[in-house]
């Protein structure tokens, strides 16, 4: 089997060029399989996609899968993100929209004094307000926050997919915030490994945060994928494409790493199913 990507942004959210175009790219390249993840609705984010554009987006979706079935297989997704108290990737509301897929996320952290959800990986005054607001500069405490996040979003939802696991490290470019060989931060990320462990969610190996030059390696860093294969956790590649160009950004270099490590396979849905598959 050749490539496959199931994190794709078109513009029903913050990405850019129609669907088609996105498949039309698979195409030419030879994928299998591309999925589209547009970010699910959030009344307090520009980025979302808009409540009332849900159901033309996935006849939209719909419609490809029916037009390109004899050169590739589409599926239609969406990267939900967990907020407390609200929704998360398996409420009823996502649910009911017969999706082939979701992606679980935590892009917010809620600000307990203000009301209000800054996103973890915005620009890096947007972090640092967050950081000093929020967790009076302390990094681990804004990192066990985060993680705890995680943990509760696939233990109550156990989405198909958990979303780039480390997106904390966007902004942490050179170590500017913290070390990951911090014991409490390698205490987390067992914590949450054990966690997706036991539920089997899927952990993408994103290079998103490469091919827009926010970081120098792959969510999650290559330790921690380390650690994802002595626990047999399964992982997909995932391009978190915001452009059609870069739908496979990164995935031999990536892919090869995989292998390095002992994976031989990644899972993906393929004809309908998820399936686990050589990496190409």
């Amino acid at each position: 089997m050749g490539y496959s990507n199931f994190h794709t942004h078109c513009i029903f959210c913050d990405g850019k060029g129609e669907p088609e175009s996105f498949v039309q790219e698979a195409v030419k390249q030879g994928f299998d399989a591309l999925g589209f993840s547009s970010h699910s609705p959030l009344s307090f984010n520009s980025w979302t996609m808009k409540e009332e554009r849900i159901e033309e987006y996935l006849n939209t979706i719909e419609n490809l899968r029916v037009k390109y079935k004899d050169d590739i297989q589409v599926y239609k997704g969406l990267e939900i993100d967990y907020i407390p108290g609200i929704y998360g990737p398996r409420s009823t509301r996502f649910e009911n929209l017969n999706l082939d897929y979701n992606i679980g996320s935590i892009h917010t952290i809620k600000d307990e004094k203000t009301g209000e959800y800054p996103n973890i990986d915005g620009s890096s005054d947007e972090f640092e307000r967050m950081l000093n607001g929020m967790f009076g500069g302390s990094m681990e405490k804004m990192a066990r926050k985060y993680y705890g996040l995680v943990r509760d979003m696939v233990e109550i939802h156990a989405p198909d997919i958990v979303g780039h696991l480390d997106l904390l490290k966007k902004n942490n470019r050179g170590g500017k915030y913290f070390t990951e060989e911090e014991s409490w931060y390698k205490e987390e990320i067992a914590k949450t490994l054990f966690v997706i462990s036991k539920y089997r969610s899927i952990v993408e190996v994103n290079t998103g945060g490469m091919s827009r030059n926010y970081i120098d390696t792959f969510y999650p860093s290559p330790w921690i994928l380390e650690e994802c294969r002595e626990m047999d956790i399964p992982v997909v590649l995932s391009a978190d494409a915001h452009e059609p160009a870069n739908i496979s950004a990164f995935f031999n270099e990536t892919a090869a790493f995989l292998k390095d490590i002992g994976y031989a396979k990644q899972r993906v849905l393929y004809n309908g199913k998820w399936a686990d598959v050589g990496l190409e």
